[in-house]
């Protein structure tokens, strides 16, 4: 079924609660916004990664693939 938003005086749009529901969207989610070469917009739902973990995750990784290829 198809929703329609309003957008405000100051541009900000209101998701409706179903449309949060379906789409599993809580207050303080990031949405990414798209806008196709036809004008359309999604919104793409991400995730925020602390970047000082994504470098430890990152060397870890490193260090494994090093181990790994030492191996054979």
């Amino acid at each position: 079924m198809s929703e329609f938003l309003q957008i405000r005086s100051n541009g900000q749009i209101t998701l409706p609660a179903q449309t949060r529901r379906k789409a599993k969207l809580n207050e303080g989610d990031l949405l990414e916004v798209i806008v196709e070469e036809d004008g359309s917009i999604r919104l793409v739902p991400k995730v925020v990664l602390d970047r000082s973990l994504a470098e430890k995750y990152q060397l870890d990784d490193i260090a494994w693939a090093k181990k790994q290829k030492g191996k054979k």
